[in-house]
């Protein structure tokens, strides 16, 4: 489990136990806790403070508020690891996509949505090829048989033309790693902190 897990599970257990003031006070008190430690130490603060719904049953009774629901106490299958333990959490509140289901939206997703998306992806990286195309022969046209006055004008249009043509590039290129972008927030965010807790880091 890293700092920032350990931190966010600190906070979802004193959601609505303490003032959003207070809470944050406390959540960035343990942030800097956590780097005033040093680099390379996180487990070993982690193994002082004891899991994250310890630590919040601590607060609150420090602070006189009613303590989380009891619940059994979860297996941290504490192991050894050089001078300190590292605790296995395993919190019981997870609320994270498995990855099957992962995999499964992403199927559907790529059957309804994949082919609109591709048509977009292609359509405007064909488009601004063909402008591309079309302008440089329109601005390499020019230098033929043409007064400088009509040299000009036309060269101008086919380099006008290849400008539009670069940003619907730029704009197939901009689609395509948005959606790639996208795909990758919702995998960090729903599947891989689940596989996170099942694996025990």
């Amino acid at each position: 489990m890293s700092k920032e897990t350990y931190l966010r599970f600190l906070r979802a257990y004193l959601t609505g136990r303490l003032p959003a003031d207070e809470m944050e006070e406390i959540v960035r008190y343990y942030t800097e806790y956590f780097e005033d430690a040093g680099e390379g130490q996180e487990k070993a603060v982690m193994v002082e403070l004891g899991s994250p719904e310890r630590l919040a049953q601590q607060i609150l009774g420090q602070r006189g508020q009613e303590y989380l629901a009891p619940t059994e106490e979860p297996d941290y299958g504490y192991r050894q690891e050089g001078e300190y333990t590292e605790p296995n959490y395993v919190p019981a509140n997870r609320g994270e996509m498995p990855k099957w289901a992962f995999i499964l939206l992403l199927v559907t997703a790529a059957i309804f949505a994949g082919p609109p998306l591709l048509a977009v992806v292609f359509g405007l990286g064909l488009a601004g090829v063909l402008c591309i195309f079309i302008g440089l022969r329109i601005a390499i046209g020019g230098i033929r048989g043409l007064s400088l006055a009509g040299f000009l004008f036309q060269s101008g249009g086919g380099l006008i033309a290849v400008a539009v043509g670069i940003l619907l590039l730029l704009g197939a290129f901009l689609t395509a790693w948005l959606v790639f972008r996208l795909i990758c927030w919702f995998r960090a965010t729903f599947v891989e902190r689940s596989v996170e807790y099942e694996e025990g880091y």
